[in-house]
C-alpha cells in the first residue's frame, strides 16, 4: 500500500521546485527588461527573446512564445513580471481578476529581499 503521506510530501517538494524555477526565470527577465525603455509590447519582447529556451517540468519552449502568447503593453519591468508570472503559472489574471491564491505580499517581500 503506497504511503500517501510520502507521496503528498514529494508532490509538495516538486510543487515548491517548480515555483523556485518559475521566480528564478521571472527575476532573471526582470533585471534583463530593467533597462528598456518603457512602454514595451509583448510583441518587441518576443522578437528579442525567441531564442532563449526556458525549461519548465512538462515542456521546453522559449520565453519569446511565451510573449507571443501576451498581447499587451507593459510601462515598468514589474509588469512584464507579473504577465508572466500569470502566463506561466496560471495563477495571475486580468487586473480586474481577484485571485486569492496569489500571495502578491510574499512576492514584494521576496523582491524586497533580493534588492538589499
Amino acid at each position: 500500500m503506497p504511503d500517501e503521506g510520502r507521496n503528498t510530501d514529494r508532490a509538495r517538494e516538486r510543487q515548491r521546485d517548480r515555483a523556485e524555477h518559475v521566480e528564478n526565470i521571472l527575476d532573471d527577465v526582470e533585471a534583463d527588461v530593467s533597462d528598456r525603455q518603457y512602454p514595451v509590447r509583448s510583441e518587441e519582447l518576443a522578437t528579442e527573446y525567441a531564442d532563449q529556451p526556458i525549461d519548465m517540468p512538462n515542456e521546453t519552449e522559449s520565453m519569446g512564445s511565451v510573449f507571443d502568447r501576451l498581447d499587451d503593453e507593459y510601462d515598468t519591468p514589474e509588469e512584464v513580471r507579473e504577465a508572466l508570472y500569470g502566463e506561466l503559472t496560471g495563477e495571475a489574471g486580468e487586473p480586474n481578476e481577484y485571485n486569492d491564491g496569489r500571495d502578491l505580499e510574499a512576492l514584494d517581500e521576496a523582491a524586497e529581499s533580493d534588492r538589499a
